[in-house]
């Protein structure tokens, strides 16, 4: 209290009110779209790279989708695919042949065209280079070719479907000889590594709905905290990952909540275990731990960010089986299955999770919940490198925190990598779960292979009931995107892959709108 009365005193010493915390702008309130103006960003983390063929972080990839067009992309709010810089395509009856007609007078944003030879190039590079870490994406990709300017065949060493979804990735953008232009939306102005990058519209580009911002600048290396302050200031016209104080502030305040979008994304969290190690190589054990987890505490701790999850498929993905629930937390179940399983007193277990805050909270939570149930949890806290390098090897921790974060919408990227047994190996496994059923084997198998939509999503959601009923992991949530942005900030909301596209949004400051200072 002291302190705030002395913040107050201040403020009238030096002659100014203290600040408003609600939207105070005067815009002009425009239905019609319209151009110019500069948007202003900020992160927390740096840009590594603006290198199509290398970048592989999602703060990269705000650039770097901005920059770089692909043949297939996906639809505005949506993780369907949709035409790009391909203004059709087909895909063979077999699944291993696809070929695509480039729209007319595309261009980089020198002016020169861009032409079909030009995405064989950006496909080759991805695959070959040694800085590249995209080549397991492309190990069905056989060969490319350009049968003319306009036309691109694309063979697959087996039916894959799927391969569609690897090409909306930018390291898939069409490349000239040892450079990768800007064929997007933008081009760069100027870029200071870990300060500054400035973005500007490219004067080439072909689709007149993209681009209409005039410059984006996005500050680099910005702590939270301060891009919230930022924010209340008008520096940034748009904001998200806030601390949960700030969150919890935002969303509970009537005259911010228009301004406030949530989106699902890409991921899933949890816990993994290795089922062939006791004792989660009886399922029993798998499902009690799957009961005795209170989701509610986990969604009251990450401030109503977090969804929960019934198994790998976050909300909107094709193939999630909607019909099933999050397993409930029900103790009464899960101490009778852990008696059935032989631990009628319960049982004792190491679990590895990373240092980091919002890890530690979600362990902490877990470790309450399965002592109601008599499981004693031994939490070990680990650097995120040193987890990395230890889940997933044949000795590695038997239970531990679980991740993942897709590289494309279609459920292949979900399952294959984590629960096909072709993922487990002898050194190092990204199905760390070292999970393996002939049933789900063929079912992924016979699903990249699908070219019916409705069949592939019937075929993924059978894969879901069976995991579901397997519990290879502890199914926690799916972590949203949420992001506040300023009043004149349009036709925007976080894209549920790309995550911070503003490609399509437009500035409402014209006609007498303006940024009024807080």
């Amino acid at each position: 209290m002291t302190r705030a009365l002395g913040i107050i005193a201040l403020l009238a010493v030096i002659g100014c009110d203290p600040p408003s915390r609600t939207p105070r702008w005067r815009g002009a309130g425009s239905s019609t779209p319209h151009a110019g103006g500069t948007l202003h960003l900020a992160v927390k983390d740096r840009v590594k790279t603006l290198d199509p063929s290398i970048a592989y972080d999602e703060v990269s990839f705000i650039a770097v989708h901005a920059l770089h067009d692909t043949l297939v992309d996906y639809a505005p709010d949506s993780n369907e695919l949709a035409p790009r810089l391909a203004e059709r395509w087909e895909v063979a009856p077999d699944a291993r042949t696809l070929r695509f007609w480039l729209r007319a007078g595309i261009a980089y944003a020198d002016g020169t065209p861009i032409l079909a030879r030009d995405f064989a190039r950006g496909l080759d590079r991805a695959r070959t280079s040694p800085d590249s870490p995209f080549g397991s994406l492309l190990g069905d990709l056989e060969s490319v070719h350009a049968p003319s300017d306009r036309e691109l065949v694309v063979h697959l060493a087996r039916p894959n479907v799927a391969f569609l979804y690897v090409l909306a990735m930018p390291f898939a953008c069409p490349q000239r000889a040892g450079e990768a232009p800007a064929s997007g939306p933008y081009m760069v102005a100027q870029w200071a590594p870990g300060e500054r990058l400035v973005l500007v519209k490219n004067p080439h580009y072909w689709d007149p709905a993209r681009g209409r911002i005039e410059h984006i600048e996005l500050r680099e290396q910005v702590p939270r905290d301060t891009q919230f302050m930022m924010f209340e200031r008008g520096e940034l016209d748009a904001i998200e990952r806030l601390s949960h104080p700030d969150l919890l502030w935002v969303t509970a305040q009537p005259a911010w909540a228009p301004f406030v979008r949530t989106q699902s994304a890409l991921n899933v969290y949890g816990a993994r275990m290795n089922v062939r190690v006791k004792p989660f190589d009886d399922v029993r054990v798998r499902q009690a731990l799957n009961y005795a987890l209170n989701k509610a505490h986990t969604v009251k701790l990450l401030a109503g960010t977090a969804v929960p999850a019934h198994g790998m498929l976050p909300p909107g993905t094709l193939g999630r089986a909607r019909e099933l629930a999050p397993y409930p937390h029900d103790a009464a179940k899960a101490r009778a299955l852990l008696a059935e399983a032989g631990y009628p007193d319960g049982l004792d277990l190491d679990f590895m999770t990373i240092a980091d805050e919002e890890a530690e909270k979600l362990a902490a939570a877990m470790h309450g919940d399965f002592a109601e149930v008599g499981v004693r949890v031994r939490v070990q806290l680990v650097s995120f490198a040193t987890w990395v390098s230890m889940v997933g090897k044949p000795d590695g921790p038997a239970f531990s925190y679980g991740t993942w974060i897709a590289d494309t919408a279609d459920p292949s990227s979900f399952f294959d990598a984590r629960f096909h047994s072709r993922a487990i190996t002898d050194e190092y496994s990204t199905n760390d779960s070292f999970y393996a059923n002939p049933e789900v084997d063929a079912l992924l198998d016979s699903a990249r292979a699908e070219a019916d939509p409705t069949k592939r999503a019937e075929l993924y959601a059978h894969v879901e009931r069976i995991l579901y009923a397997d519990a290879p992991w502890i199914w926690n949530y799916h972590q949203q995107m949420v992001e506040v942005l300023q009043p004149y900030v349009r036709d925007y909301a976080p894209h549920p892959v790309w995550g911070r596209d503003f490609t399509r949004a437009w500035l409402d400051l014209d006609a007498g709108g303006e940024r009024v200072p807080w």
